[in-house]
């Protein structure tokens, strides 16, 4: 999906976003929601899903190119940014990552079925932040649970990723744009909870 915009972010390169998680978490809704604040701001966006499987607990993946460029695919080590909403998807992108790669990753583990099927253990989490420090330049690890619990609302973990990786600084537009995204996609039932799972994540990152 391409998105318009006014053909220059006043950022410089293009900006390659890579969101990753598992079917359930809100990872497509995540990534159109930077891609609705990039355009709410003037910025030129595409908007991809990679192999993903929307079904519960498969992997999803979907990128987010923000400023003028063509293609709508991240190649080996351009991830600018990448948030993850589960651990064991972040370590799958390590391939995307390199030293100029920002990561907001979810400490909170979702085992995928496939593991158990295939008699394969989980990862442990200083495992998997051990590799991700290895690969990426900044990692920031996110209780998302602990921010879900606080706002009592199961499905806002996206919400709270997106209010954390907004806080690293690296995106080309303001809270404003995202808030005015999440306002768009939330019901007027969940918006104040999605808001405030917004700015958990977004204080998360100075914690």
């Amino acid at each position: 999906m391409t998105l318009g915009g006014n053909g220059a972010n006043g950022h410089g390169a293009r900006l390659k976003v890579l969101v990753v998680g598992v079917g359930g978490q809100g990872v497509l809704t995540a990534a159109r929601m930077v891609g609705e604040a990039a355009f709410s701001a003037g910025i030129p966006v595409v908007i991809g899903q990679l192999h993903g499987m929307s079904q519960r607990g498969g992997s999803v993946r979907s990128t987010v190119l923000i400023g003028p460029g063509d293609g709508s695919f991240i190649g080996p080590g351009e991830a600018h940014l990448v948030i993850a909403l589960e651990p064991l998807e972040a370590l799958r992108a390590l391939g995307e990552m390199s030293r100029h790669t920002n990561v907001v990753v979810n400490t909170a583990p979702i085992a995928a079925p496939n593991l158990a099927h295939d008699g394969l253990e989980y990862p442990g989490l200083p495992r998997i932040l051990s590799a991700l420090r290895a690969a990426a330049g900044v990692v920031l690890a996110v209780d998302g649970e602990a921010i879900v619990r606080t706002v009592g609302v199961a499905r806002a973990l996206n919400f709270a990723m997106l209010g954390a990786a907004a806080g690293l600084g690296v995106l080309p537009f303001g809270d404003e744009n995202l808030l005015s995204a999440i306002s768009r996609r939330s019901s007027a039932g969940a918006l104040a909870a999605n808001r405030l799972a917004f700015s958990l994540g977004r204080e998360a990152v100075k914690a």
